[in-house]
């Protein structure tokens, strides 16, 4: 069993931020999104996983509206990242959003890359 890592995050509106990055050495359950949006309107709130491995973003949500004062959460599955994987996420302009993530950190002896 890993350790339980949790982190969270006052978003810049309207700004790509990185929420995570799996270490070298490690691979990550991720198994908790939780995106808040504190602003007075509906603002939208998206999350990629970069594969680092493929040197590419997958996204999770795309411009899902957030209707204000609401919040999004997904949790009960579970992805698997590797070593050097990254969590984003982006807020619409204007918006006041929080985003917490959660994984579960697993160190392995040597450095692997799952293809």
């Amino acid at each position: 069993m890993g350790r339980p890592h949790s982190v969270g995050k006052d978003l810049v509106a309207n700004t790509k931020t990185t929420m995570f990055t799996v270490p070298t050495r490690n691979i990550a359950r991720w198994s908790l999104l939780f995106a808040a949006n504190h602003s007075t309107s509906s603002k939208w709130f998206t999350c990629w996983w970069y594969d680092s491995s493929e040197n590419t973003e997958i996204e999770i949500v795309f411009e899902y509206a957030l209707t204000a004062k609401s919040y999004l959460k997904f949790d009960g599955s579970e992805v698997i990242l590797d070593e050097g994987d990254e969590i984003r996420v982006q807020s619409e302009t204007g918006s006041t959003t929080a985003c917490i993530i959660t994984v579960e950190l697993e160190q392995r002896s040597t450095v692997q890359q799952y293809l």
